[in-house]
């Protein structure tokens, strides 16, 4: 009674302020129209900057003329003095005092006269527009836009009518993407664009400049970039966060992260520790979410109540950017270095139960029940460095990732199985110990040359890159094992078996490209847009794995002369191609460019694999020779100011082929219910599929909807496929085999709309994907064919109402339905997750907010699970800048909080349930240290 009586007063202390936000009824509002003509050279002046004010200056909203000249403002006030002002390039600016007269909805000016710039009068700028051209720059003038002295970027930007910032940090600029944010031209601390949105002063910064560059990948593309130029001075910084908390049940969180910025160099320093499923698996995250705007209803970095098992983390890491060449303007002038280092501590403890149905003809089914525990422990050291070169035609990237880790587990398990008549017939209880280190060494360098511009050079395009990895695995481990056979004793069996298991891995990767080879052999003739394209690519695979295995034999351990093995491992994988392609295209200035192309790729594919062992049954050496042709066809329609469009359709072949452990395995017979075989007449799998990609981008100042579609079907032939033989016992022996009939087909997609009202904003989003696979099987000799089917689709909203209120709910419905045409069963699982949360600033200071999921799984097999988890917070910002803030945290307010998972196999279907972290109360300090620029001079 008590967490349903929190509940409701959490909602209505939401529903309550935005309710009194809302109490005083609309005042009447007016339109005001016109068109920009320029009288000396009598023509109408598109992309004018018209811009309306209040009486004391206060942009109120701002457009760009259309191709006819023509603009027009709506929910203007009546009867209240304004201020029309219109500038262009080489015109001089004009100012207009209006007002809508009382009784009146629409006051049309009819032409606006605009007069050339004189280049012989000096005059003295008034006001600064909010926003206005510099060549194909669109700026907006931060100046212009009065807003509260902690605003952040993300503030003023949401003023601005044609921009959209989502609730993911995406922004949209007229419906379009904006595919880069930049800060003074560098990327800002990894490129998140919340990092730089929500900690950056909108009082550092002088303007948002937003343009199209080049896409290096595709000359014919651009992308969308966002500068966001600062003022001068206002380039060297640091922000950040520093936080500690403790709670019930002796819970405790402590984090902190430090940014430091100059011209040349960013810098941060970061750490975390706790125990309640807060562990950041990268720098960004942390940072990403320890912005001084805050994270409002997002709740990406929070206790994670869906992770299983209880656990405790420890985090540290550093990152840097180094740039070479700081005062470079241009974006094929560049040179950056970036490295990072991250070390993660981790302890969990898991305890599960499960219940699994198998059905292995018709009216027969097994049933097993197991219980596990299990403990681990690791240490994970990761070094990343990425060095970029950009300049004029050559760009070369290189990076390189160093990974180590150690840990330990100890786990234990209790199964049984039980057939048709409910009658117990086998056990098998194990315990398990084992202890690794893993390390892993990539590096990649590729080298892009492109010279489009210079129609003289024949030879234009080459793309290059070299890909090694190297990876060692060592495992030490021991499992003790007692199988039990309730029908027949001379089944049982008992195992103590030691592992030791060294493994190498080094795996090459050489890719070469020769694009547009009409130049080369024909010039700059255009051949009716067609073009050539060279391609090579070889991979080059190393395996090495020692095994020595020990079996405890009275009273000692004695070596394992068939598990003990040698085993070497060498593939070669060569794959050339040539490219035809052909483009078309038509465009009409200021109007529409439209382009098609397409690209037929004939490939020929060679893989040797060579396998050495000291058991004779795996010295194997196979040889694939396969045909992978690829063809793809690319359109795109751009309409100016309307929409934008494209497709991408390609179909292509893929090979893979079976590894020496589906050809000829070792078989452990420790896990009796689960014994693995292998095939040496196995044949490499070939995969045909289609593939489809579509998106459109809403171009209109407002109101603006964008969506995408990605499509993929195909079929596999000599699918590797298991053939199980299932005893009474519910032992399992699983052999390997090729079967044809393997069908696929995915589709997936998102569709975002948002509306700008006058003082608040409604954003609507909905991702949707279907997967269907028709996979065949053999279960003791019956051929089958599993049918399987699986939805998921979620609907989320979110509204903002000033910089008071913020709602986020999203529902979302997830589906799962596995058929065997043969065995006449079907597995289906529903769960439906719906989801609430809120952000109320009373004040500046003060802040409540909220957040609850509703979970409900209701399967086929077995009972409906129902549970809510409900969170909530409050918060209270102190100090002049709002710097320092304490907040007090309820999680799991109604204690529900269960983890349960339902899934289907081939012929079977498993429930099963795990521990999970559950409610606490939590007290939190934190201190947001922010600073863009030096120190004023008091005079």
């Amino acid at each position: 009674m008590r967490a349903h009586f929190l509940l409701l007063l959490s909602i209505f202390c939401l529903g309550t302020g935005y309710s009194f936000a809302q109490t005083t009824p609309p005042a009447p509002t007016g339109t005001i129209k016109g068109i920009v003509r320029d009288t000396v050279h009598n023509y109408v002046l598109k992309a004018a900057t018209v811009s309306i004010y209040k009486a004391d200056n206060t942009v109120i909203n701002y457009q760009l003329s259309n191709n006819y000249g023509e603009f027009k403002f709506s929910n203007l006030p009546i009867d209240k003095p304004l201020r029309l002002d219109i500038s262009n390039v080489g015109y001089q600016t004009i100012q207009k005092n209006i007002t809508i007269p009382k009784g009146q909805t629409l006051l049309d000016l009819k032409n606006v006269i605009i007069n050339p710039q004189d280049v012989n009068l000096q005059e003295v700028t008034v006001t600064v527009p909010p926003i206005s051209y510099n060549n194909d720059t669109l700026e907006i003038n931060a100046i212009a836009f009065k807003l509260d002295t902690n605003a952040t970027v993300e503030d003023l930007l949401k003023k601005v009518p044609n921009i959209t910032v989502w609730g993911d940090g995406i922004i949209t600029v007229n419906g379009r993407e904006v595919k880069q944010l930049t800060v003074n031209g560098k990327q800002f601390f990894g490129g998140d664009n919340k990092i730089a949105l929500q900690n950056i002063p909108k009082n550092a910064l002088e303007k948002i400049q937003i343009f199209n560059t080049a896409d290096r990948d595709k000359p014919l593309d651009s992308n969308l970039v966002a500068n966001l130029k600062l003022k001068k001075g206002k380039d060297r910084s640091y922000f950040g966060k520093i936080s500690a908390g403790y709670g019930t049940d002796k819970h405790y969180q402590f984090d902190g992260n430090l940014n430091f910025s100059t011209p040349k160099l960013q810098l941060s320093v970061i750490g975390a520790s706790n125990d309640i499923n807060k562990i950041p698996n990268d720098i960004n995250t942390l940072i990403r979410n320890s912005t001084y705007k805050g994270v409002g209803t997002s709740v990406e970095y929070q206790s994670d109540f869906r992770q299983t098992g209880l656990n405790k983390g420890n985090v540290a890491g550093a990152q840097m950017t180094y740039n070479f060449t700081p005062d470079s303007k241009d974006w094929n002038n560049k040179s950056s270095l970036t490295a990072d280092y991250y070390f993660k501590n981790l302890e969990s403890s898991n305890i599960g139960d499960s219940q699994t149905i198998t059905t292995i003809a018709d009216n027969n089914q097994l049933y097993a029940n197991s219980s596990t525990t299990s403990s681990n422990t690791s240490d994970r050291h990761r070094f990343n460095s990425i060095y970029n070169y950009y300049k004029k035609s050559h760009r070369l990237d290189l990076s390189e990732s160093f990974n180590t880790e150690r840990g330990d587990n100890n786990n234990s398990s209790v199964r049984s199985a039980q057939n048709n008549a409910g009658q117990l017939t086998s056990t098998n209880n194990s315990m398990g110990q084992s202890n690794y280190t893993n390390t892993d060494f990539t590096f990649r360098a590729s080298y892009n040359y492109q010279n489009y511009n210079n129609w003289k050079q024949r030879f234009k395009s080459l793309n290059a890159s070299y890909d090694v990895s190297m990876n060692n695995r060592n495992n030490d481990r021991t499992e003790i094992t007692a199988f039990r056979d309730l029908l027949n004793s001379a089944n049982n069996r008992d195992f103590n078996r030691k592992y030791q298991t060294d493994s190498k891995n080094l795996s090459q990767t050489m890719n070469l490209g020769l694009t547009n080879l009409k130049s080369i052999f024909f010039g700059n003739a255009n051949l009716s847009g067609f073009d050539a394209e060279i391609t090579g690519r070889l991979a080059l695979t190393n395996n090495e794995e020692h095994n020595f295995i020990e079996d405890f034999v009275n009273g000692s351990y004695l070596q394992n002369n068939y598990l003990s093995n040698n085993l070497k491992t060498n593939v070669t994988d060569f794959t050339p191609g040539i490219s035809l392609s052909k483009t078309f295209s038509k465009n009409l200035s200021n109007r529409y460019y439209k382009s098609l192309n397409i690209k037929i790729t004939a490939a020929q594919q060679f893989i040797n694999q060579d396998n050495t062992s000291d058991r004779s049954f795996q010295n194997l050496k196979r040889a694939y020779r396969n045909f992978v042709p690829v063809i793809s066809v690319n359109a795109s329609n751009y309409q100016t100011g309307t929409y934008q469009e494209n497709l991408n359709l390609s179909y292509r072949t893929q090979v893979k082929i079976p590894t020496i452990y589906q050809l000829a395995p070792l078989t452990d017979s420790t896990n009796l219910y689960n014994l693995q075989r292998g095939n040496l007449n196995l044949r490499e799998e070939l995969n045909r599929s289609i593939n489809i990609n579509f998106y459109h981008y809403d171009m209109k100042s407002k109101n603006t909807l964008n969506f995408n579609i990605n499509g993929s079907a195909g079929i596999v032939d000599n699918a590797i496929v298991d053939s199980t033989f299932i005893d009474e016992q519910n032992r399992r022996t699983v052999y390997l085999t090729n079967a044809n009939g393997n069908r696929y087909a995915n589709l997936s997609g998102n569709i975002r709309k948002s509306f700008k009202l006058k003082t608040s904003e409604l954003q609507l989003g909905f991702n949707t994907s279907f997967n269907f696979s028709k996979n065949p099987t053999y279960t003791n000799t019956l051929f089958n064919f599993s049918n399987n089917f699986s939805t998921n689709n979620s609907l989320q909203t979110t509204y903002t109402y000033k910089d008071k209120l913020g709602l986020e709910a999203s529902q979302g419905i997830a589906t799962s339905v596995a058929k065997q045409s043969a065995l006449g069963t079907a597995y289906k699982n529903i769960t439906l997750t719906t989801s609430f949360s809120g952000n109320y600033n009373f004040t500046k200071k003060f802040s409540l907010s909220s957040n609850i999921n509703f979970n409900n799984n209701n399967p086929s097999v077995g009972e409906t699970i129902n549970f809510a988890i409900w969170n909530a917070n409050a918060t209270y910002r102190f100090t002049k800048g709002n710097n320092a803030e304490v907040k007090f945290s309820a999680l799991d307010l109604l204690r529900q909080n269960r983890s349960v998972f339902n899934y289907a196999s081939v012929n079977s279907f498993t429930t099963s349930t795990k521990n999970v972290l559950q409610q606490y109360f939590m007290v939190t300090l934190s201190y947001y240290p922010r600073k863009f620029g030096a120190n004023t001079t008091k005079k």
